[in-house]
């Protein structure tokens, strides 16, 4: 008697788990989608960022300048932890110029390490790591890449989470030229290259960012020259201001990330907090 009871329990269970559970599972699906729907509506409607959290393995980076050291230091690293990583190469007149020579062996080494490291590491799968090379200055190129992204991350249900923007070098601030005059070409390829250029670039993901609650920073990296001019960093920190400005509306933070031997000290939390009020 008892060990009929015990089958017959035993039966209820399975017949409940196979007729209720799966519409169940379901009707909590649509019930999370459509949760996070209204809850993404709302923060739209009352200008709030949803501040959405994804995992390594739904997130993607795009890194700008990924192909010098710094930046091939970070792709690898967001690519370790399982992030999509998104190597966006400037691309360097096909001269065959030494510098176009290194610039393209830079790109060539990235992918090199990044297969080494994965075979020797046993860890879980790494993120794969896509190099984009691309003329900065074409408007053409800057949206195909990012028609690019947005197509990968749309067929591997990916959210693009941050965009690192790497300062390149550049010349010199120009010397006055005879009488005092100024090198208007030479300011204006300044201007270009840490002003117009990182903005352009950025703005051709702010659709996606904004989706993600992503981020952007703007990385100057210090430990390549001491005493990098000030022309180049007071452009790239117009720039972070300009993009923090149309940014915030959205719900995208930008941040200015100074690293190196040579970034300035960090302040101490009490005169940041000072400094807040």
């Amino acid at each position: 008697m008892h060990t009929t009871l015990v089958l017959l329990l035993e039966l209820c269970v399975r017949v409940l788990s196979v007729v209720f559970v799966p519409p169940l599972l379901r009707c909590l699906a649509v019930w999370e989608r459509g949760a996070a729907r209204a809850h993404d509506l709302l923060c739209r409607f009352f200008a709030m960022p949803p501040c959405q959290v994804y995992g390594p393995r739904e997130s993607a980076v795009v890194i700008v300048g990924a192909d010098d050291d710094v930046g091939r230091h970070l792709a690898l690293d967001f690519s370790e932890r399982g992030c999509t990583v998104f190597a966006l190469c400037p691309d360097r007149p096909a001269s065959g110029s030494s510098e176009a020579v290194r610039d393209a062996s830079n790109v060539s080494s990235l992918i090199q390490e990044w297969h080494k490291r994965i075979k020797r590491s046993g860890r879980a799968p790494w993120g794969l790591v896509a190099p984009i090379v691309l003329d900065m200055t074409s408007g053409a190129q800057r949206t195909h890449a990012v028609e690019t992204v947005d197509a990968y991350c749309g067929t591997h249900n990916l959210h693009l989470v941050a965009v690192i923007v790497l300062q390149t070098s550049g010349p010199a601030p120009p010397k006055p030229l005879a009488g005092g005059a100024a090198d208007v070409a030479a300011w204006a390829a300044i201007v270009r290259q840490c002003l117009v250029d990182p903005i352009s670039v950025v703005y051709g993901y702010a659709d996606l960012l904004a989706a993600a609650s992503g981020r952007v920073v703007l990385l100057l990296a210090s430990g390549d020259q001491l005493g990098r001019p000030s022309a180049h960093l007071r452009a790239f920190e117009s720039a972070a201001q300009y993009l923090r400005r149309d940014f915030d509306l959205l719900g995208i933070r930008v941040a200015t990330v100074s690293a190196g031997p040579f970034a300035p000290a960090s302040k101490p939390a009490a005169q940041m907090a000072n400094a807040a009020r």
